[in-house]
């Protein structure tokens, strides 16, 4: 569930989106002022944040830079200035939408459900690069002897895509597969052996019958 921070001094306001959004599934939480809102973004979790620029004390705009000097959360600013300096202001401050008072809560809606697919999207990029980084990390201190190494290396650079044996044995032995050689089967079963002493899932290495070897980055639970 998205969480999304409400700050307006527009209490009315604020109970009324807290209404409308967590009707929509969204866990809603409401500030009235800029130092709050900062104090509760330290404490907790936010996906986005609905920012109204005529706040007390601090304004909105200078909120904004405060969020994002702090946290890579998104901001959409909510206001009746729309006036194209003060969007342009509210923009170069960090938001990352603006939405003029008063507006419709379809396209409100829409605009939030925009901004959270872009984030939900970005953290899905991070996570698979963060899992590959790993993944090339855990592959590269594996014991493996050279012609281990080379075979991997080989199926590593083809990942996703099945490798013919005769290729493997052809590019990396270097020599043509016959009926009854088995070493190419045997370097394999190694390097599987050893990628399961050292945590890592056999699974990489997927056989695919009477065709040959395939990498793969992702992999079930064993």
């Amino acid at each position: 569930m998205s969480q999304i921070l409400v700050v307006d001094d527009d209490v009315q306001l604020c109970e009324l989106l807290e209404e409308v959004l967590t009707e929509e599934g969204y866990d809603v939480h409401s500030e009235h002022c800029g130092e709050s809102a900062l104090t509760y973004m330290q404490n907790n979790a936010v996906d986005l944040v609905l920012l109204d620029v005529m706040l007390p004390n601090i304004d909105g705009v200078q909120v904004a830079r405060r969020v994002c000097q702090r946290f890579a959360t998104p901001i959409m600013m909510l206001t009746a200035l729309g006036d194209e300096p003060s969007m342009l202001e509210g923009l170069q401050a960090g938001a990352d939408q603006y939405l003029s008072k008063p507006f419709r809560v379809p396209e409100l809606l829409a605009r939030i459900t925009v901004i959270l697919r872009r984030v939900g999207l970005e953290r899905q990029r991070q996570s698979i690069n963060y899992c590959q980084t790993d993944l090339t990390h855990q592959i590269s201190r594996l014991p493996l002897t050279g012609t281990e190494s080379e075979l991997l290396e080989y199926l590593v650079k083809h990942h996703g895509v099945v490798v013919a044996k005769a290729e493997l044995q052809r590019e990396v032995l270097k020599k043509e597969l016959s009926p009854f050689d088995r070493n190419l089967d045997m370097h394999i079963s190694n390097i599987r052996r050893k990628m399961v002493q050292s945590g890592l899932s056999k699974q990489h290495i997927k056989t695919v019958r009477g065709r040959g070897y395939s990498f793969l980055e992702s992999v079930g639970v064993v």
